[in-house]
């Protein structure tokens, strides 16, 4: 940064950057997942009655504040998400060009790109539990673009080939990494099995309040629809079964439950929600769950792209602690339960924000003598 600028210029003209940028995170996030444009309609609308929000209601930060989260044309309660969005890419913008405030100016082009990709990657991870590997690679190119620039993590590194080569073992260790840890989990923990006595009778229980959840009834207990499924690819499979839907009885012996649909032997789809009521026999049932995504590897790329490899098992760490601390939050009913990629990124801001300084300390302490 130039002398003649005070050192709080670069991080303010950030922020108000990244407030911007956030705006149109916000967009992206809801957008995307729903197969919608993000061009067009080119202003942003309400998504309950899809009015066009014009550009002085649609101030970064302020505009929530002011219509106290509120839509201005019919009132209806617009998510904290939007404001939270806007805030943190602008607090995280301002950050990061205080952390890099020494380095090349050039280097915050591809770190504030790779920062703005982060959040809409982990809102919509958060949201739909999806990530979309596009994303995720255009991130890394971002990543080891910055690399390439020197930013404080890679100064032990002066020549450019030295940087590239980190950024690239970093991108292969977290993605490889995070594959056999995927595989390996489904060979151990993916699967589990129930047998049952002939006959034996299980539902579908819909929630009566809000505060719970659709559920399976079995007879050895009842399993609540987030514990089942928390992808659309996890499912049930009934063998030697009988489905009924609202009353009628589906023919074939076998069928498959996902997160929306239950699927028979034919192939015949039944959407949950347009069903009222779904039960019958069963005598086995098998549950393949993932516990980790193939979305997490793709962010676990992202990420190594722009940490090298010592910021992947930081992350894989600091962000196993941050899974933790969210799923006991879930759990107690704070929140619906977080997938690992949302916090695999928040390890990331830590790292970029001096958790590598943290990581060097640590480093250096283990290699003491005793």
């Amino acid at each position: 940064m130039p002398d003649y600028l005070p050192c709080w210029f670069l991080p303010a003209a950030c922020a108000l950057i990244g407030a911007c940028i956030g705006s149109f995170l916000n967009v992206v996030i809801y957008r995307l997942p729903r197969n919608l444009s993000i061009n067009e309609p080119k202003r942003s609308f309400c998504p309950a009655c899809k009015k066009s929000i014009p550009w002085y209601r649609n101030i970064p930060v302020a505009s929530w504040l002011i219509l106290r989260g509120k839509c201005a044309n019919c009132h209806s309660r617009i998510s904290f998400r939007y404001w939270i969005v806007e805030v943190m890419t602008a607090l995280l913008f301002a950050a990061a060009a205080y952390v890099c405030r020494d380095e090349s100016p050039l280097l915050l082009v591809p770190l504030l790109g790779w920062t703005a990709m982060g959040i809409a990657i982990a809102f919509i991870d958060a949201e739909h539990m999806i990530v979309f590997p596009r994303d995720t690679v255009i991130a890394g190119l971002l990543g080891v673009s910055a690399a390439l620039l020197s930013p404080p993590w890679m100064e032990e590194l002066p020549f450019l080939t030295e940087r590239l080569e980190a950024s690239f073992i970093g991108a292969a260790a977290g993605y490889i990494g995070i594959r056999l840890v995927i595989e390996l989990g489904k060979k151990l923990f993916g699967t589990w099995k129930r047998d049952f006595p002939v006959g034996s009778r299980w539902e579908l229980r819909e929630p009566s309040t809000d505060e719970e959840e659709l559920t399976l009834v079995l007879p050895d207990g009842d399993y609540t629809w987030s514990d089942l499924f928390s992808r659309d690819s996890d499912r049930a499979i009934f063998t030697v079964a009988q489905l009924e839907i609202d009353g009628s009885s589906v023919p074939g012996d076998t069928f498959t439950l996902y997160q929306n649909r239950i699927v028979s032997g034919d192939g015949t789809i039944f959407l949950i929600e347009s069903i009222k009521s779904a039960s019958g026999t069963l005598e086995h049932i098998q549950a393949n769950r993932e516990a980790m995504g193939y979305g997490d590897a793709w962010i676990m790329m992202m990420i190594g792209a722009l940490c090298g490899w010592e910021g992947v098992l930081f992350c894989l760490v600091a962000g196993s602690l941050t899974g933790i601390i969210a799923g006991l939050a879930g759990r107690i009913g704070f929140g619906k339960p977080i997938p690992f990629g949302p916090c695999l990124l928040f390890a990331a801001a830590i790292w970029i924000l001096g958790g590598y300084e943290l990581w060097a300390w640590y480093c250096e302490w283990l290699l003491v003598p005793l």
